[in-house]
């Protein structure tokens, strides 16, 4: 329903889309109802490059071959770009940089390590790191959208690992592997480069007891299809009647 509510075009954001007459809860119902019959599905468990913790990796697996269940075609398939974080990181410390650049260095000690930790890191990009970065994006969108005219959806993990603990950054560590910068989360990020629609839902526990998501991708303005595909899974696999133990 707030998806329902927020989507259209706003004046203030020069990127938003027309509205257009979607509706989002009737994708869900249609996903209940219906499942995914005659869809296309491609499952990558590394995305061609990614470490990933070996039992994140058997229940993602095991619930991405679920989708025939639903009526789909699941194909095991990586999408065939190399991990694309040297230009991510162009556009993301860069707008970091323009937002503290007033509060460095005299307020450093008053931001949080980690932030402060990435922009004094990247202090140093230029224009041309800038503009190189907008190429590599636009050559990294033709891989992809080759790779979705094949596939109507894109299943992975949602991260590679169980959750961490509490006041670190990251692990150092990933499946036996070191691991640095957005290592740590290599499914997720590739898709804000694009602009594409993904969800997340849960599809199993590890032995410890910790939750585990599947990330679903569609096409560009896909949303709705994303949802359907989202609430047929939770429909044949539910999850919502486990709840934690709490101390």
């Amino acid at each position: 329903m707030l998806l329902q509510v927020l989507a259209g075009p706003d004046e203030r954001d020069r990127n938003s889309l027309p509205a257009d007459s979607t509706d989002y809860l009737a994708a869900c119902d249609l996903g209940v109802k219906q499942g995914l019959k005659g869809l296309k599905v491609a499952w990558s468990g590394t995305l061609g490059y990614a470490s990933v913790e070996p039992e994140v990796l058997e229940l993602t697996k095991k619930a991405a071959q679920r989708f025939t269940e639903l009526g789909a075609e699941v194909e095991e398939a990586d999408p065939g770009f190399a991990a694309p974080t040297s230009f991510f990181n162009v556009f993301f410390y860069a707008g970091i940089i323009a937002t503290l650049r007033n509060y460095l260095p005299e307020k450093a000690d008053l931001l949080d390590p980690g932030l402060r930790q990435m922009a004094e890191r990247v202090q140093n990009l230029s224009g041309r790191d800038y503009g190189q970065a907008l190429i590599d994006r636009q050559n990294f969108w033709d891989v992809v959208r080759r790779f979705f005219s094949k596939y109507d959806l894109l299943l992975t993990p949602t991260l590679p690992q169980p959750a961490f603990e509490l006041g670190i950054i990251s692990p150092a560590n990933l499946a036996g592997k070191s691991i640095e910068g957005l290592d740590w989360t290599p499914f997720t990020y590739p898709f804000n480069l694009t602009g594409q629609p993904a969800s997340s839902v849960p599809c199993g526990f590890t032995s410890d007891g910790l939750p585990v998501g599947l990330q679903i991708v569609g096409r560009r303005f896909a949303d709705a299809l994303v949802l359907q595909a989202s609430a047929a899974f939770e429909n044949l696999q539910p999850w919502a009647q486990y709840r934690p133990k709490l101390d």
